[in-house]
């Protein structure tokens, strides 16, 4: 059985509670958890106006 290898186009992660901007109008936050699950991963989306769109992925 053959496995391809997931490639990830930054080479780090944003530390917690950090924002990487990863393309025009796209931000990635990485959120930090108190929990065993210790963070989550956010996008917040340019809308074009004066605000953002906020995505939870999970």
């Amino acid at each position: 059985m053959s496995r391809s290898k997931l490639d990830h186009p930054f080479a780090e992660a944003p530390p917690a509670g950090h924002v990487l901007a990863v393309a025009p109008g796209i931000r990635w936050i990485r959120m930090p958890l108190p929990f065993a699950l210790d963070h989550i991963n956010l996008w917040a989306l340019d809308d074009g106006e004066d605000g953002l769109t906020l995505v939870d992925s999970g």
